[in-house]
């Protein structure tokens, strides 16, 4: 029979020369005195046992001992004191909180037990261990490399032992083994254990089955995860309630099946009668905000708000929702809430600030948008760099360039972490403001600094070059632009064409117009327009139309591109060609919509041909036909001016 010892200052091996009697044989220690083995996973609501004095003394000693020593000075500190350790005090020191948080060495020391051989005359205990280990890995996975490598080596080892450790699995062992598992997201070994659970005889729980929905969930199983639900669905003592909802909806929403995770939320109330809570809610408003559904978003919170859980709604459903509230070009709105938020007791933080900052800013309320950044900076908030980003960008909205420019050399004194966001707002202000030659010293200073100039740079400031009649500059810069390997855009093309043709330099613009479509660059309907006007504005409307028609094959004509030729033409008194350009239209078998007339009219007007406007008015041009004998025959617009 086992001896416990109780005083960790009890016996000691003597060391004296002339003691020459034989020592007595090493004895065992318990985890718990008076206690011959608590049960390792006892209920809750009982009152924990006090631990034996030696366990805090061994867990010292595993924590500080290095993995190449452990097993070593294990082995002196039991010879020392004359003692064994019980496979009840192994199983007990790695449930030990202590241990619990440090995977590693808690896998050191049950590798370095200098008994480890009495484990296994005591498969309960064994099985206790590896199922305090896996949980150690599981709980502090980020504190230990190769977790995951480890555990599958644990579980493979457990594998090994077979039944005669497994059949001792009880409920919350099991329990505790799958929840495990799921949550390092091991599919294979979840469902081995799954599996392992069964054939002990062990009748899973609820808890258990949502941990084991979860472990599906969390490894991309999510058809599997739908067939354990049902199954669940089919029995009443564990039927799904609203953990099990939201693994589910959880599932639904990371596989991006949006539409089948509100079918389960309606089910869950409708035929489950479970009232969703506020992980229900800020699961689907996260998909929502994600996929940019900002009005589903913000009617999930509104739902929050109107059954009563206002103190219970998470900061992260304040940060969602009025995030969406200002992407949805509600920033008023937004504000309401923001208030709300604050009166029920729940923080602000940086991202709820900077959202509102950048939508007041984009709605042109600068007084809003910068009392918000004073407020901010008052109640104490960090300041980050997107928040400096939205609040530099804003000013240069404003068109306040030299506070823009101040609060980005304040950034910089205060080492805020700059990017090449905050130098493409100021050179995007600064070229709208007409200041170009400090747009291009900042251009240059960001390139000097190591930021690499994305297209979106290059083109605001192609863009402030080509407005400032510096198309030569703004050429070269394109140049630069493809020496540095950045890609142009179809926006690229069309600040350039815009310019060269408004500068006459109409061969040079049709060159940039080839050079994009032989890159693959599909037109925009901008692009399109900034052509045909262009073309039409230099008297070369007939070779408008055959650039259209050229291209139409393709399917990239936008349906508007004839009527703002006709349109272009008509603005500048050119009724003439406008009516020759819609007869050809009509001529190769296109519809002239009747809008075109009422342009016509209103343009004739505006230029004081008010007979001409009345006659149109008063005819058939462009609606009716006439009659050459047995041919009909669409009355041509140029009919106008005979």
């Amino acid at each position: 029979m086992r001896r416990s010892c109780h005083v960790p200052r009890g016996r000691r091996a003597s060391t004296a020369p002339h003691d020459h009697q034989p020592l007595p044989p090493p004895e065992w220690i318990e985890p718990y005195p008076d206690l011959a083995d608590p049960s390792p996973h006892a209920s809750a609501s009982s009152a924990p046992p006090t631990p034996s004095p030696w366990l805090p003394r061994v867990i010292s000693l595993v924590l500080r001992s290095p993995p190449a020593t452990l097993a070593a000075d294990l082995r002196a500190f039991c010879k020392t004191f004359l003692i064994r350790l019980s496979p009840a005090f192994v199983a007990a020191a790695l449930r030990f909180p202590q241990l619990t948080s440090c995977p590693l060495p808690s896998l050191h020391f049950f590798r370095s037990l200098p008994n480890g051989a009495d484990l296994l005359a005591h498969p309960q205990s064994l099985l206790s261990c590896y199922v305090s280990l896996l949980h150690s890995f599981a709980r502090s996975r980020d504190a230990a490399p190769d977790a995951v490598g480890q555990v599958r080596l644990l579980v493979a080892e457990l594998r090994a032992h077979g039944d005669a450790v497994l059949q001792h699995l009880t409920p919350a062992s099991s329990a505790s083994l799958i929840r495990s598992l799921a949550a390092l997201g091991l599919s294979e070994e979840l469902l081995w254990a799954w599996q392992a659970m069964r054939l002990a005889g062990v009748e899973p729980s609820r808890l258990t089955y949502n941990c084991l929905l979860d472990g599906l969930v969390n490894a991309g199983l999510l058809d599997t995860a739908i067939n354990v639900f049902d199954a669940m669905s089919t029995e009443d003592r564990v039927r799904p309630d609203v953990v099990s909802y939201n693994i589910l909806i959880k599932g639904y929403c990371r596989a991006g099946r949006t539409q089948d995770a509100m079918t389960r939320f309606a089910d869950m109330r409708e035929h489950a009668e479970l009232a969703p809570d506020k992980v229900t809610y800020l699961t689907l408003m996260q998909r929502h905000y994600s996929e940019g559904t900002f009005p589903q978003c913000i009617a999930r919170f509104q739902e929050m708000e109107e059954r009563g859980m206002g103190k219970e709604i998470p900061q992260h459903a304040y940060v969602l929702v009025i995030g969406a509230l200002c992407k949805d070009g509600k920033p008023f709105e937004g504000m309401a809430v923001f208030e709300r938020m604050l009166k029920r007791g729940c923080p602000a933080n940086a991202a709820m600030y900077t959202a509102l900052i950048d939508s007041m800013g984009k709605f042109g309320r600068e007084k809003e948008a910068m009392a918000l950044f004073e407020r901010m900076k008052a109640s104490g908030i960090e300041l980050d760099a997107v928040t400096y980003g939205v609040v530099v960008n804003c000013l240069c909205r404003f068109g306040n360039m030299d506070e823009a420019l101040a609060c980005f050399r304040s950034c910089v004194e205060k080492g805020v972490a700059v990017n090449a966001i905050f130098y493409t707002s100021l050179i995007d202000g600064f070229g709208k403001a007409g200041i170009v030659d400090q747009a291009q010293e900042l251009f240059e200073e960001m390139v000097s600094k190591g930021f690499v100039p994305d297209s979106y740079c290059y083109n605001v400031l192609i863009d402030a070059l080509v407005k400032a009649g510096r198309t030569d500059d703004a050429c070269a810069l394109y140049k630069r632009m493809e020496d540095d390997g950045c890609d142009q855009t179809v926006y690229t093309y069309t600040i350039l064409i815009d310019g060269l043709f408004k500068e006459h330099k109409n061969e040079e613009a049709l060159k940039f117009w080839d050079s994009m479509i032989d890159k693959g660059i599909t037109p925009t309907a901008a692009a399109f327009r900034v052509l045909t006007n262009g073309l039409c504005l230099s008297g070369k409307f007939s070779r408008a139309c055959r650039i259209l028609d050229e291209l139409a094959p393709m399917g990239v004509i936008p349906e508007t591109a004839h009527e703002d030729m006709i349109n272009v033409l008509c603005k500048t008194g050119r009724f003439k060609q406008a009516c020759k350009l819609a007869d050809g239209i009509v001529q190769k078998g296109r519809e002239i919509p009747g809008r075109v007339r009422t342009m016509m009219i209103n343009a004739l007007r505006k230029a004081g041909n008010t007979d001409l406007a009345v006659k149109l008015v008063h005819s058939k041009i462009g609606i009716g036909y006439e009659r050459s004998g047995s041919i009909k025959k669409r009355v041509k617009f140029q009919t106008l001016f005979e």
